[in-house]
This record gives C-alpha cells, sequence and structure tokens, in this order.
C-alpha cells in the first residue's frame, strides 16, 4: 500500500436510489475518519442516479464511479462493489441508510485496537422514509413500526462476539435478523476468504457466516447507524420480485436449498478445527428444522404482509390508525349517551335527529353542562 492509497474502501452498489443517494454520500462525506475512497457500483440506473454520482464525484476525488452496461442483479452489484475497491479495510454501503459522522471513526478504532477481530459495527436503530426514528417502547425494548404497529427489534451489537467460532457462527445464524453487521468494516483479507453474498434472499447472513468462523465481531452500543424503512426497501418486496432483484439472469431455484447449501458448506476451507466443523453442522441442522416450522406458520405470508403496508400508496400510521379507532369510539359512545337520555332519536330516514323538545336542553350541553 503506497502512502496515497486510502485505508478504508466504501462500497456502494446503486439501482435508481435518486431519492435517498445524495443523502448517504454527504453522510459519508461528513464523517471525522476522512481516509477512504468511495466506490459507487451503478447497476444500469434508468433514474438521475448516474447525474448525482457525477456530481458528487466531481466534487470529491474520493468517490469514484463505475457504471454496469446492464443490470446485473443486486447480489452481483454488491459483490463487484468490493472486486473494485483496494484498502485494507472494506465495508458495504446500502444506497438508503443514514450514518452518523463517526460512524467509521468509531468502526475503524476498533478494528486497530483488536487484531483478532474482524469485522467492526455500531449500535442501529430504525429510521422511515424522511429520516425519522421509530417510536422506542421501553416497555418491550423494541421500536414500533409506525405504519403496521410492529415492534422490531435491531440485530444484536454482540453478534459474533464470542471467542469461539462455533458461538459466533450461531450467534449469526440465529441471531442476525436483518444482517446490519454486513454493513460494518470489515478486513479486506478476511473477506476474501469467503465467497462474498451468493445469490439468493438471505446471502448476507450466510456470508456473515462465513466471516464469523475467521474471526471476532465486535460492536459499540452507540447508535451510529440507520436503518431506513421505504416502500422500495428489498424486505418488502414479495418473493418473486425479490428474486428477480437480486439476480437477473431469470434461472429458477429454490431459496431454501440455496440457503441449506450456504450455511453447510460455511465450515469448509475455514481454519477450525474438526469438531467446529461437526458442531456448525448440526446447528445448521437445528436451525433449518426450526425455519421449516416457520414456514409452516406462514412468517413469509406475515413479513409480506407487513411489507405491502409499506408499498401502499394510501398507508396510515398505525398511531394515526390508533387515534382515529378512539375518536370512533368515543363518538359511538357518545352517541349512545343521548340514545339513551332521549336527546336523539333515530328515524326510518339514514339519519339522527334531535328531538325538538330536548333542543334546548342539546345546547345548553353544547355550552358545556354536564348531562
Amino acid at each position: 500500500m503506497t502512502s496515497n492509497s486510502p485505508r478504508l474502501s466504501i462500497g456502494l452498489p446503486v439501482y435508481n436510489g435518486e431519492r435517498f443517494l445524495a443523502e448517504v454520500l454527504s453522510n459519508f462525506l461528513a464523517q471525522t475518519f476522512t481516509n477512504f475512497e468511495l466506490v459507487v457500483c451503478d447497476n444500469a440506473s434508468t433514474d438521475g442516479t448516474q447525474q448525482i454520482c457525477l456530481d458528487y464525484a466531481q466534487r470529491d476525488q474520493r468517490i469514484q464511479y463505475f457504471r454496469n452496461p446492464i443490470n446485473l442483479g443486486a447480489v452481483a452489484n454488491f459483490n463487484r462493489a468490493f472486486q473494485l475497491s483496494r484498502a485494507p479495510l472494506f465495508k458495504w454501503a446500502a444506497h438508503d441508510d443514514m450514518y452518523r459522522s463517526t460512524f467509521l471513526e468509531t468502526c475503524v478504532r476498533i478494528l486497530d485496537a483488536n487484531p483478532d477481530v474482524v469485522l467492526a459495527h455500531c449500535g442501529s436503530t430504525f429510521v422511515d422514509e424522511n429520516g425519522e426514528a421509530f417510536p422506542y417502547d421501553n416497555a418491550t425494548l423494541t421500536y414500533v413500526d409506525p405504519y403496521t404497529g410492529v415492534h422490531q427489534t435491531p440485530d444484536s451489537p454482540a453478534i459474533g462476539d464470542s471467542p469461539h467460532a462455533a458461538a459466533r457462527f450461531w450467534q449469526v445464524l440465529a441471531g442476525a435478523r436483518w444482517a446490519t453487521h454486513m454493513f460494518g468494516v470489515m478486513r479486506r483479507d478476511a473477506l476474501a476468504q469467503t465467497r462474498l453474498i451468493p445469490n439468493f434472499s438471505g446471502g448476507d447472513r450466510a456470508m456473515l457466516a462465513e466471516l464469523a468462523l475467521l474471526g471476532r465481531f465486535q460492536s459499540t452500543d452507540e447508535i451510529l447507524f440507520l436503518k431506513r424503512f421505504h416502500e422500495h426497501v428489498s424486505w418488502a418486496l414479495t418473493q418473486k420480485e425479490l428474486k428477480g432483484f437480486l439476480s437477473t439472469d431469470g434461472k429458477a431455484y429454490s431459496r431454501r436449498v440455496r440457503q441449506l447449501q450456504a450455511f453447510y458448506s460455511a465450515p469448509r476451507g475455514k481454519p477450525v478445527g474438526l469438531f467446529t466443523k461437526a458442531t456448525c453442522v448440526a446447528m445448521v441442522a437445528a436451525h433449518s428444522a426450526k425455519i421449516a416450522l416457520q414456514a409452516l406458520g406462514q412468517k413469509d405470508a406475515q413479513n409480506a404482509a407487513q411489507g405491502s403496508v409499506w408499498r401502499s400508496k394510501n398507508r396510515v400510521s398505525a398511531l394515526d390508525r390508533h387515534a382515529a379507532l378512539k375518536a370512533t369510539a368515543a363518538v359511538h359512545h357518545r352517541a349512545q349517551h343521548l340514545l339513551r337520555h332521549g336527546v336523539i332519536a333515530v328515524t326510518r330516514s339514514p339519519r339522527i335527529e334531535v328531538l325538538p323538545s330536548l333542543s334546548k336542553s342539546c345546547r345548553r350541553n353544547r355550552n358545556g353542562d354536564r348531562m
């Protein structure tokens, strides 16, 4: 590495990301750690992505812009971003997430202080399309999705932090629901020993499982990474749409089979003993049984239903729906009260009439008297 080479490469794959791209580029240019290159890999976008990238590249020479002649699919584009980079440290970045200004500095400091750590990350939270944080529920220690009302839990910062390889493998396998650790800062030589991201839904977790067998992960509890929810986010897609998003080769395949193949083969070629490899295989078998039960419970259908809410053009926040229901209930209760006291009457026509003999009483009550 020459004196002019960056310490860190940021690989930013993007396709039609004009809505959020400028914000994340600005996030990185505002980082307190500045010795990096930012490799933007445009997957043949058809919106204003290219012009945004060219404008930022002209503004800052650390930004390198590459454009694929055709859409390779998200997986191939993520892996290409790594292949185009050159620094000894690497991180992937999605075009729609957000970062606090000390994210890179914090992660690099962790790696510098701990030679056995292969991935450094920070605490995470969830934000909506406007960058507004999800409400936090202190009772359940979860974040509340404002549109579905579903309680969401970020991946634990402790994932992958065990001194034992098999334990780290299990932490990723069973605990990395969002796989947000893949957006941490990694050692290039360790990541190069994995097969990178395989082509199926959840391939990022398979990559993390391989990486966990090569060394520890370490994260701070400080929330410096903000995962954004919006109507075009990948988890909101149907399985058919997701396959087309991840790869454009059009090949039919079983997602479950590819997942099992990736996790079962993850220990192969890793510097761990036979006992650890056998333990990892047993863990995959146990976890796959759990996943099969979830499939019977239509877990995918539940996730798809949540995603469809975010994709709805007329979505209303769960908090607003709750307030509307509460207001409707109050009106219904008031109407029942007035009926019982003879203040109003229901006629044959579809309307409610105030009884003339009680209109004066009604006026008094509207002026503040209790009934």
